[in-house]
């Protein structure tokens, strides 16, 4: 498999063999029959190999003009650059070959509308008949953009807002204007009403500090007057040291409450976990889920598309990305069906890794300090992982 970078390799989950045969009868229609024999502790496993990946996260560019202080910008020493015209038309070639496909999402850590070929890449997908989303900063909102965003049309367009004070807002998103960025944002939903449309739906995200969290009731309350469809609250994953005592998860009740309007804050807003929760559950992996970054390199989430470094509870912790495929050397289904990938999902989804978050043995042990490798001899290491507890979210 091509790397243009060290990664690490889900093959180390490869625990079993493909193997042929029926089950009642039944066969996945591309592969004629083939599953993926597994031999657990309790039993043997027979996992049906089939291209059933129901959404993808592109991410085209990891150039931003924004400077935000939340931004993983500050913690990695990848390229920022466009995803080559090339490997998104490889992408394109493969995606007609997911049956199950519903959902593309063009996101990643860059600015979507900077790529010179945003427009083409959404209209391409868009003509596969699947529901096609996309996140902004709001900056790129001008006239022409929004009438070429209706006239696709684009299912739902999120836009982060981090305050709905000009202040705050332009304190956290360096280099934004946020006047300019809500004028948009209202120019946006005055052009669906004059066309009398509902799509592209607006999507209003938001990322909870200390800095701003007693502000969401009044941001949800704009998110309402703008008539947003979806209201996402995601907590901080701190990126820079400087950033370790904004976070607001696992503060006491009264931080995470608003009186009166705590009854409003829940019902309009999906608000992630605001308290360590002993169950766990991967969205991507749920949601049949993968993302490629901008060079084509095929992650199973968010958190493994780069190198970098964050930290959990004020631990610093380096992250290295973990790549199963490139969208260069082979389909969407063969990385799909890759077999150490399909056990990667078994694993992740019957939680059979531990728990370093709340581990009693978790001071001074080295496992913590990377994703590399876990005391269950997983690698890569979900055990740290906030997006399986729901404490950070995303689309």
């Amino acid at each position: 498999m091509k790397k243009t970078r060290p990664s690490m390799d889900v093959s180390l989950f490869t625990s079993g063999k493909i193997v042929s045969g029926s089950i009642c009868g039944k066969h996945a229609d591309h592969t004629a029959n083939d599953y993926l024999m597994v031999e657990t502790m309790q039993d043997i496993r027979l996992i049906p190999l089939k291209p059933d990946v129901r959404k993808i996260y592109i991410e085209v560019t990891t150039d931003c003009n924004f400077n935000c202080v939340t931004c993983i910008r500050h913690s990695w020493t990848d390229s920022h650059c466009h995803m080559p015209w090339q490997t998104f038309e490889s992408i394109l070639e493969s995606l007609v070959l997911l049956p199950e496909l519903d959902t593309i999402h063009f996101g990643g850590f860059g600015e979507p509308m900077m790529h010179p070929h945003i427009f083409d890449m959404l209209k391409a997908v868009k003509n596969l008949g699947v529901k096609v989303e996309m996140i902004s900063n709001g900056s790129y909102l001008t006239p022409d953009n929004i009438e070429r965003l209706i006239a696709l049309p684009l299912d739902t367009l999120f836009t982060s807002i981090d305050s709905p004070e000009a202040d705050s807002y332009n304190d956290i998103r360096i280099g934004a204007d946020f006047n300019n960025v809500t004028e948009n944002v209202k120019a946006f939903q005055a052009a669906k009403h004059a066309r009398k449309v509902t799509k592209p739906e607006l999507g209003i995200e938001f990322v909870a500090m200390k800095q701003n969290f007693s502000q969401l009731p009044e941001l949800i309350q704009m998110a309402r007057k703008l008539e947003a469809a979806h209201i996402i609250v995601s907590n901080l994953l701190p990126y820079d040291a400087s950033m370790t005592d904004e976070i607001v998860y696992d503060l006491e009740d009264k931080y995470v409450m608003f009186g009166k309007d705590s009854l409003k804050t829940t019902i309009f807003a999906q608000i992630a976990n605001m308290k360590l929760r002993t169950e766990r559950s991967c969205k991507f992996v749920d949601d049949h889920a993968l993302c490629i970054n901008h060079l084509g390199e095929i992650s199973p989430c968010y958190a493994l598309m780069h190198t970098y470094h964050c930290y959990i509870y004020g631990r610093e912790k380096q992250i290295t990305p973990c790549y199963i495929g490139n969208i260069a050397d082979q389909t969407l289904p063969e990385i799909w069906m890759d077999p150490g990938y399909v056990n990667f999902r078994r694993t992740v989804q019957e939680n059979k890794f531990p728990s370093c978050t709340d581990c009693k043995y978790q001071d001074g042990c080295t496992y913590t300090e990377s994703n590399t490798m876990d005391c269950w001899g997983n690698s890569p290491s979900c055990a740290d992982c906030l997006w399986a507890r729901r404490i950070i979210a995303c689309p």
